[in-house]
């Protein structure tokens, strides 16, 4: 379990900082306290629908966000930043230091969108069953080219079958060893997500999967890496549009 808690009020001030996140991991917890930045480097590749990242020379642009929400300093980075000052807002954060804290996520009741760290948006099993589904697709369509192409050359025969067959099954083996030892170097995201969704109190946050239900950004013209319209994709929301009005009058 990470240490994590949750908070909610207004957003009291807002700041909006473009950058990158690269493949080599958070830069600690001095950069996070001294700059009030985190900085977090990331390219993404994906495997099916997971997000998967991994060591290459690609950059994912992001937004960091420094915002202040009943006196908490909170810090965090996101694909896109999608909540404005004075919005109210149910946060997951971890404290770095007294009165500062980082965020995993930022959920808005008044636009349905739940912003999560980059790579986070799936409990562990389903995470495993789409990596390894993603994996077996991959594995079937390149098996299926390569036969066809062989077959339809004149010089196919047994000897070329067997060998053909030997070279599937390894290959099988080897892509699935590559599947799971990408899955498992990112199985804390996973783990972090599903006590994410716990903390929310989401209905069965060890089934969700949100990355079906990523929000498509139509000023920039992109579909969002852990920004989720989220309540396509739960049963119950404990947090409807009328969630501020509410709270107000049992107050």
């Amino acid at each position: 379990m990470y240490d994590l808690m949750k908070f909610e009020g207004r957003i009291e001030a807002l700041e909006i900082h473009n950058g990158v996140l690269n493949t080599l991991g958070n830069a600690g917890n001095s950069l996070i306290k001294s700059s009030a930045i985190l900085s977090t480097v990331a390219g993404s590749v994906s495997l099916g629908a997971q997000t998967v990242f991994l060591a290459t020379q690609s950059r994912l642009h992001i937004q960091t966000v420094v915002m202040k929400i009943g006196g908490k300093v909170c810090v965090g980075q996101f694909h896109r930043a999608l909540f404005e000052a004075g919005e109210y807002v149910i946060c997951i954060a971890r404290q770095i230091e007294p009165n500062v804290y980082e965020l995993c996520s930022v959920l808005s009741p008044r636009t349905g969108l739940l912003h999560m760290q980059v790579g986070m948006g799936a409990a562990d099993k389903p995470a495993y069953q789409s990596m390894i589904k993603g994996g077996r697709i991959w594995y079937a369509a390149t098996i299926i080219g390569v036969s066809l192409f062989i077959i339809f050359i004149d010089e196919f025969n047994q000897d070329i079958f067997l060998m053909l067959l030997i070279v599937s099954i390894l290959f099988y083996f080897i892509l699935m060893f590559i599947v799971k030892n990408a899955f498992n170097s990112l199985r804390h995201l996973n783990e972090k997500s599903e006590q994410v969704f716990e903390m929310y109190g989401f209905q069965n946050p060890e089934k969700m999967y949100l990355l079906t239900a990523r929000h498509q950004d139509d000023n920039a013209k992109l579909l969002l890496e852990s920004v989720y319209e989220y309540r396509r994709a739960v049963e119950y929301d404990p947090y409807p549009e009328s969630y501020i009005k509410e709270k107000g009058k049992k107050k």
